[in-house]
């Protein structure tokens, strides 16, 4: 299977991606799904420093990404598709590309999320397409590190629909 990993993480390419999964999955090629940092040349750049030598970056869309994904691209390869949120991980099953399961691994506390896990704060757009995720088979494990026990998103779903109710702020 040439895409072993297909990881959500706002920070997208940094130490625990390099340290951590690039060798633990001995990945041969990163490719970042995400139409912002398509259409901004300066990240590209950064992250093509941020990959070690010797592993091929691809910054592509996320149409670009699944589409390239569903027709097979990289056959010999071993891949990580790296995304910012789970939106763009909807958008990549919606465009053919053949998910299976989803690495959570960082998406971080900002105004209007709720903390569920260490690196993990979600808000009700998350939230919801999680569930429509799981709802289409997709299997949503929680770990930083390839290390860290897998810890399943499911039974924490239910835990930020019951953190908001006791913090009276309702999900829209």
């Amino acid at each position: 299977m040439p895409v072993t990993l297909l990881r959500i993480d706002d920070r997208l390419v940094h130490g625990q991606v390099v340290e951590g999964w690039l060798k633990s999955l001995r990945v041969s090629h990163v490719v970042v799904a995400s139409d912002a940092v398509m259409a901004d040349e300066t990240q590209r750049a950064l992250y093509c420093l941020a990959v070690p030598q010797g592993i091929q970056l691809s910054c592509l869309s996320v149409s670009e990404t699944a589409k390239a994904w569903r027709n097979g691209k990289w056959p010999d390869e071993r891949v990580l598709v790296l995304v910012s949120n789970p939106q763009d991980v909807l958008r990549l099953l919606d465009g053919g590309a053949p998910v299976r399961s989803v690495n959570v691994g960082g998406l971080h506390f900002r105004e209007g999320r709720v903390q569920i896990l260490k690196a993990v704060s979600l808000d009700d757009a998350d939230v919801a397409v999680f569930r429509t995720l799981t709802q289409r088979g997709v299997v949503l494990e929680a770990r930083p590190l390839p290390l860290d026990e897998p810890v399943d998103m499911n039974a924490y779903l239910d835990r930020w629909q019951q953190d908001r109710e006791v913090l009276g702020d309702q999900p829209r």
